[in-house]
């Protein structure tokens, strides 16, 4: 019995065993390497079996990063050795299999017994946007095209939703919306006018939508979008918008954007005067001010500023107002008094105290007039004291003579109606010209002053110098005499040493040039390797001798450079000029001075810094603003101006082809020499 029941028992599980391993799944096609969400995977399939399945369950499950979700299942009956086929289409939606990304298989499942797995493939939620036009930069108001493409991960185009997003500080500036067809996006926009330069975010968003409306399949893209500066006004600016004569316009330009952000370039100013004169002309760096020198006695009147940036053009105006003014200077016993202002100074009075008495002179001039005034008092010494509209001018100590404390105006000689003067001055002409035509004088290097034999007046600048001057000037550590304004030229022989042992052409050149100077009435200080040309008003009769001063030192670096493309013995040199203020006298036929400040150290370190060219210092370059342009330089710690250009009238021409001449002339006749 035991025997029978354990037989029944082993034929019962050898019918199961036979009737599940007697069914069989399998896939046909395999899914494909990608898909997108919203695809479809088509797996068909064949089942097959040696028993009969009276009911039977099959199933498929998708498996996706270690979650596997039910996708298709199917109740499946099957007679002995029929065969099934089926093609189950599982679409790859979130609602149905959530929102698995990612590597994926199918697990086929017949009654859980019987499973087959197809290869392994991937679901992509990825979109690819390749741009094929777009706009790096651009302005306001123009047009910007964005186009391109969209392609899934399954090679399929997109048929979806484009969406921008233009950024700037986190704040959305402007948003678009657009169809995507056949996997094509075209946006056209612009910004507004008045849109901000700068950098700009563009977002472009790309996605498919499912029957949900839920977003699938997505892509993006950011770039940066730079919006121009676009020119829109040219504002003019004036430091102050009345200008006193004798200071500088300053004036600047700023170009302004689409939001008033100022622009940095360049623009041209023109400076009109009240005739549309164009006065200067000089393109500056907008925001930068431009620094115009006015001339002291220009007269009042409205001048125009014409700024042109970028094609964009503005005017303005500016006001030279009146200024009066006079400058007064005290030379021995001489008053001059000259008008500085750019109108008549008339109506006006000057108090004069001379000791204990005071006197007031009346005084009208008219622009650039000047009246000398003399004074006289009993034999002495006596404190002067000039003061003008409250404010006093001079004070020092003159000696005086006369009969009376006075002040008396110096009245203008008329030659025209005295006939003695005339016969005088026709007889110096005819003795002149006597002596011309009978010694026949030689030019001199300048082409018109005749060539002199030393004068018994004159005399060695110092002792052992090889120099002669007839207005030799002295320094003196302590001295007594008048106060005035002079200009100084320091030239440095900075290679003296080395040819001060060769005489001939090159001390022949130095002396011309000291010759040069006495011509223009300067006097001759030599210290060391430094001469210096010392204009002072005491001899020239003018207080204006800035501009002589520059002419002559033009003269003087242009004869020596000439002479050294002549000469084998070369003349190393730098000329300095400056502007200050001396005490000087003159005694036993000398100008005796001591320098006030540091007028005579300042010109030495300009001619040192100098390399042939012209430096001036600080107080001459504000003197000379109206008739030299410069640019500035720092030399150490002191501010030194090269000259640029000099306002001249042509004399530097002649003045240099006569010296070459006569330098060469003389260069011939010291050949001739050697060849005797």
């Amino acid at each position: 019995m035991r025997r029978t029941i354990l037989s029944l028992i082993f034929l019962i599980l050898l019918v199961l065993t036979i009737s599940t391993i007697s069914a069989d799944v399998i896939i046909t096609q395999q899914p494909n390497e990608v898909y997108n969400l919203g695809d479809v995977v088509n797996l068909p399939m064949k089942i097959t079996t040696a028993v009969e399945l009276p009911s039977s369950i099959f199933k498929i499950n998708l498996i996706c990063n270690g979650i596997e979700t039910l996708v298709y299942q199917e109740f499946l009956v099957l007679s002995t050795g029929e065969e099934a086929e089926r093609n189950p289409k599982i679409p790859l939606m979130q609602e149905l299999i959530g929102r698995p990304t990612g590597t994926c298989v199918l697990k086929a499942i017949l009654d859980l017994e019987t499973f087959e797995l197809t290869e392994s493939f991937t679901i992509s939620d990825y979109v690819t946007i390749s741009i094929t036009e777009q706009k790096s930069e651009a302005a306001p108001e123009e047009n910007i095209v964005l186009e391109g493409n969209a392609i899934k991960d399954n090679g399929e185009n997109v048929q979806g939703i484009g969406e921008i997003r233009i950024i700037k500080d986190n704040e959305t500036i402007i948003e678009l919306t657009d169809t995507v067809k056949n996997g094509y996006f075209y946006f056209n926009f612009s910004f507004p006018k008045d849109s901000q330069a700068g950098q700009y975010l563009v977002q472009l968003n790309i996605y498919e939508n499912d029957n949900l409306g839920e977003k699938t399949n997505k892509g993006f893209i950011n770039y940066n979008l730079l919006i121009a500066q676009v020119p829109t006004s040219l504002e003019v600016i004036f430091d102050t918008p009345k200008v006193e004569p004798g200071t500088d316009l300053k004036v600047k330009t700023i170009l302004h954007d689409q939001t008033g952000v100022p622009i940095e370039t360049t623009s041209i100013i023109t400076i009109k005067n009240d005739n549309q004169e164009i006065i200067e002309q000089v393109e500056k760096s907008t925001g930068e001010f431009l620094e115009f020198p006015i001339a002291y006695n220009e007269p009042a009147a409205e001048w125009e500023i014409v700024a042109l940036s970028n094609k964009i053009t503005t005017e303005a105006s500016f006001e030279i107002i009146e200024k009066e003014d006079i400058e007064i200077v005290l030379i021995n016993r001489t008053i001059t008094i000259l008008n500085t202002g750019n109108i008549p100074y008339c109506n006006k009075s000057v108090l004069i105290k001379i000791g204990n008495d005071s006197l007031n002179v009346d005084v009208c001039l008219e622009v650039d007039q000047e009246q000398e005034y003399i004074l006289t008092a009993p034999e002495g010494e006596y404190q002067v004291d000039i003061i003008s509209e409250g404010e006093e001018k001079i004070s020092q100590s003159v000696m005086l003579t006369g009969r009376a404390i006075d002040v008396k105006a110096v009245s203008g000689k008329n030659f025209i109606n005295r006939p003695l003067v005339w016969i005088f001055l026709i007889g110096i002409l005819g003795f002149v010209a006597f002596l011309f035509f009978k010694k026949g004088y030689k030019r001199n290097f300048i082409g018109y002053v005749t060539k002199r034999k030393k004068s018994k007046t004159s005399t060695q600048l110092t002792k052992g110098s090889l120099l002669n001057t007839k207005n030799k000037a002295e320094l003196s550590l302590s001295i007594k005499g008048d106060k005035q304004n002079v200009s100084v030229i320091c030239l440095k022989i900075k290679n003296l040493q080395e040819i001060s042992s060769k005489k001939g052409i090159v001390e022949e050149s130095l002396q011309k040039i000291i010759n040069l100077v006495e011509e223009k009435k300067a006097y001759v200080y030599e210290n060391n390797e430094n001469i210096f040309f010392i204009f002072a008003p005491v001899n020239t009769k003018t207080f204006s001798n800035e501009k002589s001063a520059v002419d002559v030192a033009q003269k003087i670096s242009n004869a020596l450079t000439e002479g050294n493309k002549i000469y084998k013995d070369k003349i190393n040199f730098g000329i300095g000029l400056n502007y200050g203020t001396i005490i000087a006298k003159k005694e036993k036929g000398t100008f005796q001075f001591m320098s006030m400040g540091t007028l005579i150290t300042t010109a030495k370190k300009t001619a040192n810094a100098s390399k042939g060219d012209l430096l001036l210092g600080e107080k001459m370059n504000d003197k000379l603003r109206t008739q030299v342009k410069t640019e500035k330089e720092m030399h150490g710690n002191t501010e030194l101006y090269r000259i640029k250009e000099i306002k001249t009238r042509g004399d530097h021409k002649n003045f240099l082809s006569n010296f070459v001449k006569k330098l060469e002339k003389d260069k011939k006749e010291q050949e001739a020499k050697k060849l005797k």
